[in-house]
């Protein structure tokens, strides 16, 4: 498991609903401390395939939500 600090500007809202509606990945994110992070936690049943999907898809959605 791993938190990643995310862009301050990021809407976490709506990354979380563009991430399941466009890509259906469900992943945690807080705002916390004034800092917002996505959650990963990798675990038996995911790929390395599930994680390179998860890091397309924000490459892709994070420069529009910004």
């Amino acid at each position: 498991m791993c938190a990643v600090r995310l862009p301050a500007e990021v809407d976490l809202t709506s990354l979380k609903t563009r991430l399941y509606d466009e890509f259906r990945i469900e992943v945690p994110m807080i705002d916390w401390n004034g800092q917002k992070f996505i959650r990963v936690s990798v675990q038996g049943y995911n790929t390395q395939q599930d994680i390179n999907r998860l890091v397309s898809a924000l490459q892709a959605l994070l420069p529009s939500l910004r």
